[in-house]
């Protein structure tokens, strides 16, 4: 079953990419900011800074559908621990029956029930994997879409405020609270996304 170690590394893997968000190559922003050296305090007042910082897990940390994304995940996971523990039960009984009858019953009758017995728990075996491979698919679409409608939100930011760069903050040394944006994406990411649904596919009982 998917652990929470395992989500906390699906966040890092799409969000590796947030390291610089949006670029335009070969601008120079500080060419002229030392200038004039008797007057750079009052000059770099007056800079209109054509950049802002954005802190993605700060974005994540505050955005509602990220949490209702977790809690979805994390009720769909109980979920189907139930089932399969429901189902490791039955097996457990037919385990011990057939175990039970081994001395009743012929080699050649024996050997067929075991290997209905290892298709059933191959099968079994497989519906786990299956599963984890849907929770960690309905994680990485969750946060995809997350993305796009906090990148969408970026972008009109940077339109509007005339910015040609967005970095990450936390690959940025030292960046000014005035230029990074992560608050006001957040504000915007929660009226236009409040939350996402995650629905359970049915699965298929094993015979």
């Amino acid at each position: 079953m998917i652990k929470q170690k395992h989500l906390a590394s699906t966040l890092v893997h799409y969000f590796r990419q947030f390291s610089l968000i949006l670029i335009l190559s070969n601008i120079t922003i500080f060419q002229s900011a030392f200038a004039q050296e008797e007057t750079k305090s009052s000059k770099i007042e007056n800079i209109n800074f054509p950049a802002a910082v954005i802190d993605m897990k700060v974005v994540l940390s505050k955005s509602s559908a990220f949490t209702t994304l977790q809690k979805e995940i994390q009720k769909l996971e109980k979920n189907y621990k139930e089932e399969i523990k429901n189902e490791e039960n039955l097996l457990r009984k037919e385990q011990e029956k057939l175990v039970a009858q081994k001395s009743v019953l012929s080699a050649e009758e024996f050997k067929e029930k075991e290997d209905t017995f290892k298709q059933r728990v191959n099968k079994i075996q497989g519906k786990v994997e299956k599963i984890r491979r849907e929770l960690e698919s309905a994680m990485a679409k969750g946060m995809q879409v997350i993305q796009q409608e906090a990148v969408k939100h970026m972008k009109e930011i940077a339109k509007k405020e005339g910015y040609l760069l967005v970095f990450d903050a936390n690959t940025t040394v030292i960046s000014a609270d005035r230029i990074n944006i992560s608050n006001i994406v957040v504000d915007k990411l929660n009226k236009s996304l409040p939350k996402i649904t995650v629905e359970k596919k049915k699965e298929k009982k094993v015979d």
